[in-house]
């Protein structure tokens, strides 16, 4: 299983689409938000062989007549020290000092994980990302 943390609409349907072609049998989960994953996670970890974070996932946003807030990737990050390694994780974030920031602390942490930066506008999904998400998933899975 793949997780991914993104909260733009546009990136989780070209991800999708990258991530049914280069594995049609693997089920991808998607989020949008900070607290929805790490809930999920805390009973899924142990399916998951490759997670995909971006950092910042937008402002406050209403959500069921509350107002909610997304958190950020870091939150997932702070949860996931906290747990025994078990998959590689690709950091995708045009945020670079906190992408690195979430880098350093899952590599402390025993890790595996990578950051890159996201550029024109999609291209770089089909141009990089599904790249290194196929390189990470052969680590996870090995």
């Amino acid at each position: 299983m793949i997780a991914v943390l993104e909260d733009d609409e546009r990136r989780t349907v070209a991800m999708r689409e990258e991530l049914a072609q280069l594995f049609p049998e693997v089920e991808s989960v998607f989020f949008d938000n900070a607290p929805d994953m790490v809930a999920w996670l805390r009973d899924n970890l142990r399916a998951v062989c490759l997670l995909c974070l971006d950092h910042d996932l937008g402002p406050v946003r209403e959500r069921d007549g509350r107002t909610f807030d997304p958190g950020i990737g870091r939150d997932v990050v702070d949860f996931l020290v906290t747990q025994e390694p078990r998959c590689p994780v690709l950091i995708h974030s045009s945020n670079t000092e906190s992408a690195y920031g979430m880098r350093f602390a899952l590599d402390d942490a025993g890790w595996l994980a990578e950051r890159m930066a996201p550029f024109d506008d999609l291209a770089w999904i089909k141009a990089e990302w599904s790249g290194r998400v196929a390189a990470l998933w052969a680590c996870g899975t090995a």
